[in-house]
């Protein structure tokens, strides 16, 4: 997941308008709730009971500005948005707000490789020297690596140039150029080792490939077919429209400290995160995205069997992921069966997973990076309150809340 390490100062005005009831937050903030979103019908009131404290604590122990949770399954539904949008005029925050999606912009972007494939103009064994030239180790290298994170190349976004054109952006030639000066961290295939460069290169195939920018693709072969209104890949800016809340974190607030105007990291525009993490959507959209996703419903039938076969378990730098068990597949996350993905950028936080044995769907998004509990753990708390220990995360749903992440890089 990409980390700005640098500050941005920008200044995005918010006018929130409150449709739903409000009540106070133990931050004496506006905390804007609804038990079932308005589709389907509630969670029991025990089960609600547990996701309301788990949220809660979510909320205190990060002293996140704004929470946004939603629960989708047959035991009931569950969608919140608690605390506030904009730390300076406190407008509340709302579960139709935009948001930056950040890393979980992998899944899309490898999605559409995968329809590449399927359509036989795209092979996973094909080597990225094919179709990009200058990528170290790019005649050993296969698309297949470069999915699953195992291509050995170096993460990239951590590179001086790119940090440094981060508040003005970057040019698709530009970001490549800088990231191939990185050396490889291992052999294409050793190990699994996660690089926000391999995904720009899967962006540029995609580009080359199938002849329209990425942007485009996105909503051609995605948004559209999936009726995801407000999800995209800016091509100026920032992407966000109104209503959309802000993000805070510009590298100096810790995982449990409350960020303050000072470290409004909205306005940072998108193009140097692009085919990894520039894409914004919102709560309801990457609910429908994430049961696509984890159905393989836009792939052929072989390509998705493909995709799920043989994840590499992985671990994230800095425990991101708390201590319960992930894999990654070729272009999603997974664990106890949820498939979905995970974002983490100056300001924003969130995942998004689902289950398809279980028919369920569960979203966290945090307005502040970093947090000591990151989404990922919370997702898996609030799944094991809705179903049980059973799950098969690897860890009890007092180890998902407790704090593990340090704030390394993720």
């Amino acid at each position: 997941m990409g980390r700005y390490r640098g500050r941005w100062l920008g200044a995005v005005l918010l006018v929130g308008v409150l449709v739903v009831p409000a009540c106070q937050s133990p931050h004496g903030d506006l905390a804007v709730s609804s038990g079932s979103g308005g589709d389907g019908a509630s969670l029991d009131a025990p089960t609600e009971a547990k996701v309301r404290q788990i949220v809660r604590r979510f909320q205190d122990t990060n002293r996140t500005p704004g929470v946004l949770v939603g629960i989708w399954s047959p035991k009931g539904t569950f969608v919140s948005a608690t605390g506030v949008a904009d730390l300076a005029t406190r407008a509340p925050l709302r579960p139709d707000m935009q948001f930056k999606i950040a890393s979980q912009t992998k899944t899309f972007t490898a999605n559409l490789v995968l329809q590449l494939v399927g359509e036989g103009k795209i092979a996973l064994e094909d080597h990225i020297s094919k179709w990009v030239p200058g990528v170290p180790n790019g005649d050993r290298i296969t698309i297949r690596q470069l999915l699953n994170h195992t291509s050995g190349l170096a993460d990239g976004f951590t590179s001086p140039t790119v940090q440094s054109k981060i508040p003005t952006g970057c040019t698709v030639a530009e970001l490549l150029a800088a990231e191939a000066k990185f050396p490889p961290v291992a052999a294409p295939g050793a190990k699994w080792s996660y690089s926000n460069y391999g995904y720009n290169l899967l962006g540029r195939v995609v580009e080359l490939v199938g002849g329209q920018d990425l942007s485009t693709a996105v909503q051609q072969r995605i948004a559209q077919p999936l009726g995801l209104h407000r999800t995209l890949l800016p091509t100026t800016g920032n992407g966000l429209t109104k209503p959309f809340t802000h993000g805070y974190g510009l590298g100096d607030v810790g995982p449990t400290q409350a960020p303050t105007t000072a470290d409004d990291a909205t306005a940072i525009p998108a193009s140097c995160l692009w085919a990894h993490g520039a894409m914004v959507s919102t709560l309801s959209d990457m609910r429908v995205w994430s049961r696509a996703l984890a159905t393989g419903a836009l792939l052929k039938p072989a390509v998705w069997a493909e995709a799920t076969k043989n994840p590499v378990p992985f671990v994230f730098a800095g425990n991101y992921n708390g201590p319960g068990t992930w894999r990654y597949g070729l272009g999603f996350v997974e664990s106890g069966g949820f498939i979905g993905g995970e974002g983490s950028f100056a300001g924003y936080e969130s995942t998004t997973m689902y289950s398809p044995d279980l028919r369920t769907a569960v979203e966290v998004v945090s307005t502040k990076n970093p947090n000591a509990i990151t989404p990922p753990p919370a997702f898996q708390a609030l799944a094991m309150a809705v179903y049980g220990t059973g799950l098969g995360f690897g860890l009890t749903p007092e180890q998902a809340l407790t704090p593990s992440f340090t704030g390394a890089t993720g």
